[in-house]
């Protein structure tokens, strides 16, 4: 029987998000769910899933990537997450965790 390679949602956001890394960029909610078929306002749960699932290994969080149209930022929920998985942010501003925690996935992204 032949092998099948099954993907989960948490890992396709986590590919995608690596991408963007890559480039240095950022991606917006809605287009990110479009491209793993989940509505932008229900992609929390996968980007925490997907932040946890860094953390635990030592990765940046790749959620810090994803960003509103409106307001160009991660959504309250990100930061949130990051100074529960951070003790270094317990006492950050936001826009201090924002930076250092893209700069994380920069350069983690970055060839070697």
């Amino acid at each position: 029987m032949p092998e099948t390679f099954a993907m989960d949602r948490v890992d396709r956001i986590s590919d995608i998000l690596y991408g963007v890394a890559s480039g240095e960029g950022l991606i917006e909610y809605t287009p990110l769910g479009r491209r793993v078929g989940v509505r932008p306002d229900h992609l929390g749960r996968f980007l925490d899933q997907a932040s946890i699932r860094a953390a635990d290994r030592t990765e940046p969080l790749w959620s810090a990537l994803v960003v509103s149209k409106a307001t160009g930022r991660p959504s309250s929920g990100f930061y949130l997450l990051a100074r529960r998985l951070r003790a270094e942010y317990r006492d950050l501003d936001a826009e201090s965790i924002w930076e250092q925690e893209r700069q994380r996935c920069y350069a983690a992204a970055r060839p070697a």
